[in-house]
Parts: C-alpha cells; structure tokens; sequence
C-alpha cells in the first residue's frame, strides 16, 4: 500500500490560549496608562493663568490698610486675580483716563467724587448696576450716584486739623486761621486738590459768597495769604509739616488727621460750626476694560459689609454701606450713620466741576505768587 502523502501540521494554541494572551496585553495596556495617570496626580499642577487687575489707590498710610481690609482679602476669595495697585492724584487719574480710552491700562480708578463726576460727565466710565455690582443696593440712598456710573465707596469730613499742644483753645470756626496768633504756622491747599476744593467752598459760605460770586472769598485769601507758610497739594506734604512742626493748623480731611494722631503725631480736628463738607471716594471703572468681569467684583467687594468695616478700622474712612455695624472705638472717632451724612455740606459738585478752572486760575494769580 502506498502511503498517504504527509499534511502540513500548524501548531495552535490550545483553546481558551489566545483569549488569555490577549487580555495580558490588553491588562499590561491598562495598567500603564492608569500608572500614568497615578504620577501625573502627584505631580505639582500648573495654576490656571491669573487675572491681572491694575487699580489706583491714594497711597501712602491709606494703602497700607487698603491692602488690609480689602485687596488681601479679595485676593484670597478670588484668587485667580491678581490685584495691582498704582498711586496716582487725582489729576494724574483724569489725565490717564483720557489718554487711555482707546487701549486701556488702567481697570479701575479711585478717585474724589469730584473726579468721579468729571470723568462720568466725559463718557470714560463704564456704568455698574446692582446686577453686576449687588452690594449697590446696601448704600445709604445719598451715596447713590445717577445712572450709577460710579460706586461711593467711603466718605469722610472737611476738618479743621490742629496741633493740640501748640493751639489752645481748639478751633471753632473757619475765622480762625485769621487769628494772628497762627500766622505764619499755617498751611491751605491749593483748589486742585479736594481738600482746597472743600475749604475754598465752606469760604463761600462764611464770607457770604455764592459759586456765581467768588469776590468775597478772594479778598478773604488776599489778607490771609501773608500768614500762610505754603500751599500744599497732597496728604504726604500736609503730614510732613504737621509732623516736622512747620504748621500748627489747616483744613484737612478727618481720616487723614486720625491716621496721623494714630502714629502719636499731637494733632486732632474739629468739624467747625460753620460745618464740614463731606468728601466721597469713588471706584470708577474704565470704559473700554477687557477685564469688565474682574473689575465689577473688585468693586463689589469693596463695598461689601466686611470690607467697609475693615477699612474704618484701618484707614479711619467712614463707610458708605448702610448694614456696616462699626466696633466701638472706631465708631466713636470717625464720622459715621445717616445722622452725620445729613449733618454734612453736600455741594453742587456738578456745578463746582464746570467753574473750578476759572477759580483754579484767579486763585494761581491773585493768591499763590
């Protein structure tokens, strides 16, 4: 017989082999990418890109509790922002805002509600509203602006700020700086800034002028000008000459008098009978921001109870929020509540914006030189 030609014999694997081999591989898969994604969980994660928020701020002592009471906290409740803090005048404020509207560097400014109102009434604003800005809603109905263009975020008063070991009996009047007992010691803002704004203002009042009718006034600065040592533009010069002794006696702010007794400079205020102005801070948001969302919290936060609270404390400004409880102490110093808001001069700002130029130059003529 012949024999069968031999087969080609392939070798497989026994059954249920290749499934196994399979599912080694597919489980050696596995097992890499769920290693993997174990060591990139341990890694240190990059921080989502913060927000850099650019604001002004009055500087000085008043920054240090600013960063206190209301940028540390903010940062810390939202920290992919980053606040940045530049000291800028008031003018400096006006003058970069305009320069700034097409391609803005600034997100948000703090400035007088004089400024405020100047740059509102030149369209550099980008109104609020209690929608994006909710805390507008808890302001006392005086510190809420038209349109809501701006938010008030403190107030403080016109004082008279005195040297209480070198003035005896204190001030009671705004005639006072007449007294020749005090001349040559003391020291008047110019009009371009508030504080000479609030003073020159309450002048009207005492000489019996009007906005409309300044010679009064004037004539009242000429026969003052001999006795006066300089005219200051800025909190830090008037905290110089009260503290290196140079003055003894000039109209200044309430919280700024407070933030310098606080340093155990020999100084106090009185608001005189004539009364006292109030002088409002505002947070201004430029229009054109491309950080519109960053800004609208900033402001926020700053007029929430927490904030306005730590700021009286630290910074000795009077709160503009109407739920703000003040400890004891600090209520006792500053002036604070609806009672002392109604107590205060609340002028036509409005009206003073658009005829200070043409004091500013009659004061550079007939008083400084």
């Amino acid at each position: 017989m012949k024999s069968s030609p031999a087969r080609a014999t392939t070798l497989l694997p026994a059954k249920g082999t290749l499934m196994t081999i399979r599912g080694f591989h597919l489980g050696q898969r596995f097992a890499a990418i769920f290693l993997a994604l174990f060591v990139f969980a341990l890694l240190p994660q990059r921080s989502h890109a913060q927000t850099e928020l650019v604001v002004t701020d009055y500087g000085g002592s008043f920054e240090d509790g600013w960063r206190k009471s209301v940028v540390e906290p903010f940062e810390r409740a939202h920290p992919d922002i980053k606040i940045k803090l530049v000291q800028k005048l008031v003018f400096e404020s006006m003058a970069l805002m305009r320069a700034q509207k097409d391609d803005v560097k600034i997100d948000v400014f703090m400035m007088d509600e004089v400024g405020a109102a100047q740059a509102a009434a030149e369209g550099l604003v980008q109104p609020i509203s209690v929608k994006t800005v909710p805390h507008l809603a808890e302001l006392y109905p005086a510190f809420r602006v038209p349109g809501d263009s701006f938010a008030k975020f403190m107030f403080d008063a016109s004082v008279i700020a005195y040297n209480t070991q070198q003035v005896s009996p204190a001030p009671q009047s705004y005639k006072d700086f007449w007294n020749p007992n005090y001349s040559g010691r003391i020291a008047i803002n110019n009009l371009d800034s508030a504080t000479g704004l609030s003073f020159f203002l309450m002048l009207l009042k005492t000489e019996g002028a009007t906005m409309d009718h300044t010679d009064p006034a004037f004539a009242a600065m000429k026969k003052l000008k001999p006795a006066i040592v300089t005219f200051p533009e800025q909190h830090a010069q008037l905290a110089q000459l009260f503290t290196q002794g140079d003055i003894v006696m000039a109209p200044w702010t309430s919280d700024r008098t407070l933030l310098l007794a606080s340093k155990g400079i020999p100084i106090a205020f009185v608001i005189p009978k004539e009364g006292g102005i109030i002088q409002e801070g505002g947070l201004v948001i430029a229009k054109g921001t491309r950080k519109l969302q960053a800004a609208q919290l900033y402001v926020n936060f700053a007029l929430s109870v927490e904030a306005q609270a730590a700021n009286a404390k630290f910074t000795f400004l009077s709160p503009t929020n109407s739920k703000v409880v003040l400890d004891p102490q600090t209520a006792a110093k500053i002036p604070n509540g609806l009672n002392a808001i109604k107590a205060l001069t609340h002028p036509d700002w409005k009206k003073a914006n658009e005829l200070r130029p043409q004091w500013i130059d009659r004061w550079n003529r007939e008083v400084t030189q």
